[in-house]
């Protein structure tokens, strides 16, 4: 599961209460920027569906914070940060924080 899969959770876990949900891209940005952007739109909005719909809840109950942890192949492009910087008031509101990293091999 990827970026690709724009319906898919790729993966998630509980961690000090909260509930991270991983995308994972492994696209690059050199090419259709634009494109990129949008799939990494739809993906995350697919996860914040599941939040406001409540999926999580018969899994995790006790669940009440989320972190949607991005992690990327190459390095992102701005847009992405852009993009992030636009939905951060609304995603404070559901108590979801969004973290973006390089994945290294170390």
């Amino acid at each position: 599961m990827s970026i690709s899969d724009p319906k898919t959770i790729d993966a998630m876990t509980v961690h000090d209460g909260q509930l991270v949900m991983l995308i994972s891209d492994h696209l690059r940005w050199d090419v259709h920027q634009t494109a990129h952007l949008k799939m990494l739109q739809d993906k995350l909005n697919t996860y914040i569906r599941y939040i406001d719909a409540g999926e999580y809840k018969s899994k995790y109950p006790n669940v009440s914070s989320f972190i949607i942890d991005v992690v990327f192949l190459h390095p992102y492009d701005v847009g992405f940060i852009r993009m992030i910087g636009l939905v951060k008031p609304e995603l404070d509101k559901r108590n979801i924080t969004i973290k973006y990293r390089i994945h290294s091999e170390s």
